[in-house]
């Protein structure tokens, strides 16, 4: 009965793993009333999505008040909130963000693009959360008030609000694709810098085709097949892993806490491209020393292996993720983290194999994917200003040595420990090398010595 049971709770637990956080359908290029796009609006129906994001074009041919009901209300009605068309009572939470594309600027300032939504922001660029993942819906026409280069206010804004997301996924969407193998191909101008500003993906359309393309080790998307037409595919750009432009078709998104999965339909039902996409790692850019391996004459440390854990920055400050990282001879480790999060207060955690483990002085946080932390220059740097001073000229301090047992205290049990090592003439990478000169003597001695003396202890909050 017993082994019946494990079974069963071990199947469970696997279902509720598997299960998706966010799960979302996106078009493009789809807003075209007809055949091909109501195949478009089943296929998606028939996936029960919890809500669709749109890549422009969502009005053709010319953005017209006279036909924006007829090219989406009648289609996709029920995901829509506050709806006002004629073709159904719409839902009672709205369930569909588009992206403006060049088609919804044709006529009045896209006004009856801006009419016929109520969305967040100022309606042409925008953003929400849901579950893990937070949405960047851009403007990339060029009738765009606020701009659509890099340095532009708009841009400014995607920057900032990327910067801020405290969210595992970050997906930014536009209609004009940054790079694309088909007739409108690469759009330069909308090349922003989305890596570095902290974005998972970015999705477009424009070209009536679907594309996958990894840029910089970013995912980028085209998805044009919505409705309208398909396009042919010209030369391939480098980058390119994968393109159809068979039939047309719609995608379906999910995020969970450890990946998003891209899948591509066509409207027979037949998936056309599947890919898993895992987080960018978090980068740690830190820099410290350890008492005893630091050298004040040559203001340069033996080489050593550090582990650092990420607490959250309140009680009881459980451990989110960690990482080992190896520190150069002054002090520098990069370190990456898969489950941290941007924007999120975490206390930086040291651990050394003979040290005191010591915590950074405040929550720490990651910005675009990266944090910087230099523990050398002030005490203060460290919670409870928990640090030895290691050097006079150039300033320098550094991680208390000799906690040899880890207990967290420098202690007679330490002295102990080392004492014997310098007896039986320990040498090699052994715990009780307080210097990393790989022997122990009296030197290791003194620094276990000296610091039970004052009662050297780890500090935390």
């Amino acid at each position: 009965m017993k082994i019946v049971t494990t079974v069963v709770l071990l199947l469970i637990c696997n279902c509720l793993l598997a299960q998706s956080i966010v799960r979302f359908a996106a078009i493009g290029d789809y807003g075209k009333a007809g055949t091909n796009e109501l195949n478009v609006s089943n296929l998606v129906k028939s996936w029960n999505p919890e809500f669709i994001i749109t890549l422009g074009d969502n009005n053709y041919e010319l953005g017209e008040q006279s036909t924006i009901d007829t090219n989406i209300g009648y289609y996709y009605h029920d995901f829509i909130y506050p709806y006002t068309g004629i073709y159904g009572s719409g839902d009672t939470v709205n369930r569909f963000f588009p992206s403006l594309g060049n088609h919804d600027w044709y006529t009045s300032q896209a006004a009856a693009y801006l009419n016929y939504f109520t969305l967040p922001g100022n309606e042409r660029y925008y953003d929400f959360v849901k579950g893990n993942v937070h949405f960047f819906s851009i403007d990339s026409d060029p009738n765009e008030p606020d701009g659509v280069d890099s340095n532009s206010v708009q841009a400014l804004w995607l920057k900032n609000a990327l910067a801020n997301s405290t969210q595992k996924w970050n997906v930014v969407y536009f209609h004009h694709p940054p790079y694309s193998s088909s007739q409108h191909g690469s759009q330069a101008y909308m090349q922003w810098p989305f890596k570095k500003w902290g974005a998972t993906t970015v999705l477009a359309g424009h070209d009536h085709t679907y594309e996958r393309i990894m840029i910089d080790s970013l995912l980028y998307i085209v998805n044009g097949l919505g409705g309208k037409s398909i396009y042919s595919f010209n030369t391939v750009i480098p980058g390119s892993q994968l393109r159809y432009n068979n039939n047309y078709g719609a995608m379906l998104i999910s995020s969970y806490s450890d990946s998003m999965v891209f899948k591509f339909y066509s409207v027979s039902g037949n998936q056309r491209d599947y890919y898993r996409l895992l987080p960018t790692p978090k980068k740690l850019y830190m820099k410290l020393f350890v008492q005893g391996f630091y050298d004040s004459a040559a203001d340069t440390s033996a080489i050593d292996t550090v582990k650092v854990l990420l607490r959250n920055s309140f009680a009881p400050y459980s451990v989110t993720d960690s990482s080992a990282g190896v520190i150069d001879i002054y002090g520098n480790v990069i370190l990456e983290f898969l489950k941290a999060d941007n924007a999120t207060s975490y206390y930086v955690s040291i651990k050394h194999r003979n040290s005191i483990e010591t915590w950074s002085s405040a929550g720490m946080i990651f910005v675009s994917n990266i944090m910087t932390l230099d523990m050398t220059s002030s005490a203060s740097s460290a919670y409870g200003s928990n640090m030895k001073l290691i050097d006079s000229s150039p300033v320098a301090f550094g991680l208390y040595g000799g906690d040899v047992d880890q207990d967290g205290f420098i202690n007679a049990t330490d002295v102990s420990i080392v004492d014997n090592g310098v007896a039986n003439y320990d040498s090699g990478y052994v715990l009780t090398d307080l210097t990393g000169n790989n022997f122990v003597d009296g030197t290791d001695f003194l620094i276990a010595d000296n610091n039970a003396a004052i009662y050297a202890e780890v500090i935390t909050p």
